[in-house]
């Protein structure tokens, strides 16, 4: 296809690397989807049946497990279309849909986590006044803004791609990435490189808060009793733990993404890039329900 100033369809270049190995790229694909739907949907059904775990904290991992659903769904599904697929090309629109999506489950994520750990901030703060001020209505109105909120910015920065001309129709991305369909634009940028700015310090923005939370966390821990500790240790551990791994995984794919490591290392970098929708969704539920003492205990007693 000729370089035209709009495109109507995307390659995505490093499936023609492949060669001969996409039916065992296939296989190991669908092993994780099939994965990370039986763990997540076992957990939210799980909770949902159990009338004692109808607790925020457990509404808001409801809600994350949900969101690891949807990134790996739109992941996932085409991408095993493209690896079945002789030439993986993509629409237009269904090209920015995937944008739209993977990115919102990206942003919801750390949306989520931060409204989790100030579910925590308060329980282990004001325990006493833990009901009143986590009510019914405050539950519902995080609930609201964990997604509205990444919905919004998501959908602001995907209309200013999708407004581009490209002179270019080949992504090397293994999915429809946003700042790869940037670089094909034959316009000026500026708008979109602001925008990126914009939304990078949005998103880092909670991280600042959910940090600030669990450093208040373990400063009122060290000076309570041994008992406390280890109550609030247990309970905020897999918060911790699914923080570091989603900030480790997803700064190295913005990295990867704006300097383009594939040059120096191809392969690495290729499976690395995808940690990000592939780590989170499977060990989340398994680090909640493993770490978890209300979860644990109810499946081991089941």
């Amino acid at each position: 296809m000729e370089n035209t100033s709009y495109e109507t369809i995307f390659i995505l270049t490093p499936f023609q690397d492949m060669g001969n190995n996409k039916d065992i790229y296939f296989c190991i694909s669908l092993v994780f989807y099939l994965l990370i739907i039986i763990l997540n949907v076992s957990l939210i059904i799980f909770i949902y049946l159990e009338k004692n775990l109808h607790e925020p904290m457990y509404i808001f991992l409801s809600n994350l497990l949900f969101s690891g659903l949807t990134g790996s769904t739109s992941f996932y599904v085409k991408f095993m279309i493209d690896l079945r697929a002789s030439t993986p090309v993509v629409s237009r629109s269904v090209c920015f849909i995937q944008v739209f999506l993977i990115y919102t489950y990206v942003f919801g994520e750390i949306t989520i986590l931060t409204v989790m750990a100030y579910d925590r901030y308060i329980a282990i703060n004001w325990p006493l006044q833990y009901t009143i001020i986590i009510s019914d209505r405050k539950i519902k109105k995080l609930i609201f803004l964990s997604w509205i909120y990444p919905c919004c910015m998501v959908a602001l920065g995907t209309a200013l791609t999708a407004r581009l001309s490209l002179c270019g129709n080949r992504i090397n991305w293994l999915y429809c990435n946003n700042w790869e369909i940037v670089k094909l634009s034959c316009l000026e940028t500026v708008i979109n490189s602001i925008y990126g700015l914009v939304f990078s310090f949005t998103f880092f923005v909670p991280f600042i808060f959910i940090i600030y939370s669990y450093i208040k966390i373990l400063i009122l821990c060290w000076n309570n009793s041994r008992t406390h500790k280890h109550k609030a240790f247990q309970t905020c551990l897999p918060h911790l733990i699914t923080l570091a791994l989603f900030l480790s995984s997803i700064t190295f794919e913005a990295t990867e993404s704006r300097v383009n490591l594939k040059r120096t290392m191809n392969g690495v970098s290729t499976v690395a890039s995808l940690e990000c929708l592939i780590i989170p969704p499977i060990l989340n539920p398994l680090i909640y329900g493993i770490i978890l003492p209300g979860i644990r205990k109810r499946i081991i007693y089941m």
